[in-house]
């Protein structure tokens, strides 16, 4: 991986992400963290195989879908970004478990850091009940907008190259749709109902997607295509 000028500068940037830390880590938690994080982070100066699909999750909140995605495909390689500190420990807790070596990921704000990927790097992207900011006033620190579609995200994944996004937070479905159509980068070709409704037999439901389940809120999931100019 090549590392690019960046000219995203954190002080610069409306933070999309919630909290940076909710309860108090124990004592082997922290353990942990100390341990592993410097194992499992992502090293931009690292040679990555080629051959192998490159998979990314952006904040994977406690690592379910990731860790569980990279277990079950041994053949690809798995990033990640998440900055919730509790959620990356739980991660790392599972990697103490069972270590992988297909897998890393920075505690970083995803949009300073993708620029240091290779263009066209890749395969799959997955975007899963990213934080809705419900109010109106907040509605410009939403992730997912035309913005960080088109100039930032889709630079880095190949041409025809996937992206899924899921979310039970009805006003960001609104949002995400109208964000899609605006994108010049990607399609969605959706047939019918089912396909945002259904998801695939081999998914892994996330806590937060267990949670709507719970709370009687339904979720979409829509896959997106990139395409290049």
């Amino acid at each position: 991986m090549k590392e690019e000028s960046n000219n995203l500068h954190n002080n610069s940037l409306i933070r999309s992400f919630g909290r940076i830390k909710s309860r108090k880590l124990s004592s082997p938690k922290n353990e942990v963290l100390d341990k592993l994080l410097p194992l499992y982070q992502i090293d931009f100066a690292k040679k990555t195989d080629n051959n192998s699909k490159k998979v990314l999750e952006i904040g994977f909140g406690f690592g379910d879908f990731l860790f569980a995605k990279a277990s079950n495909n041994l053949d690809k390689i798995f990033f990640g970004f998440e900055p919730h500190v509790n959620g990356y420990v739980n991660l790392l807790g599972k990697l103490e478990k069972n270590p992988l070596s297909n897998i890393s990921f920075s505690t970083k704000d995803v949009r300073t850091e993708l620029p240091k990927f290779c263009d066209d790097f890749f395969d799959e992207v997955y975007i899963l009940f990213p934080d809705p900011w419900p109010k109106t006033k907040h509605f410009k620190r939403r992730l997912i907008n035309a913005d960080f579609l088109d100039n930032i995200l889709s630079k880095k994944m190949k041409p025809e190259s996937k992206l899924i996004i899921a979310t039970d937070h009805d006003s960001y479905k609104t949002w995400i749709l109208s964000q899609i159509l605006n994108s010049k980068k990607f399609s969605w070709q959706a047939n019918s109902k089912n396909d945002w409704k259904i998801f695939p037999k081999d998914w892994i439901t996330t806590k937060y997607q267990k949670k709507a389940v719970l709370e009687g809120r339904t979720s979409i999931i829509l896959n997106l295509s990139c395409q290049k100019d």
